[in-house]
């Protein structure tokens, strides 16, 4: 994950989480972002964003047949498809 920049103003606030959650997000900032936990709440944030604009998305889409649905995971796992042989 890319790390983010702190620009423009910030606000600070008190969250409360467990000790579990406070040692998850730590071990996040040090693996992804040099340490910082404003980093990996913002790009929380902005994770959480996107998936509500997926499900925005998805929510208006139309109903895929099952067998479009096959033709798309066999597309997606790099399956050839087969061809159907013809007849002599």
């Amino acid at each position: 994950m890319a790390k983010l920049r702190r620009t423009g103003r910030r606000e600070t606030f008190s969250v409360s989480v467990s000790p579990e959650t406070k040692e998850r997000l730590r071990r996040a900032a040090d693996r992804a972002f040099g340490g910082n936990v404003s980093a990996v709440i913002e790009a929380i944030a902005l994770e959480a964003d996107r998936q509500g604009a997926l499900e925005w998305l998805l929510d208006r889409a139309p109903s895929v047949s099952d067998a479009a649905f096959e033709d798309f995971l066999r597309e997606m796992s790099g399956r050839k498809r087969r061809r159907a042989k013809r007849a002599a």
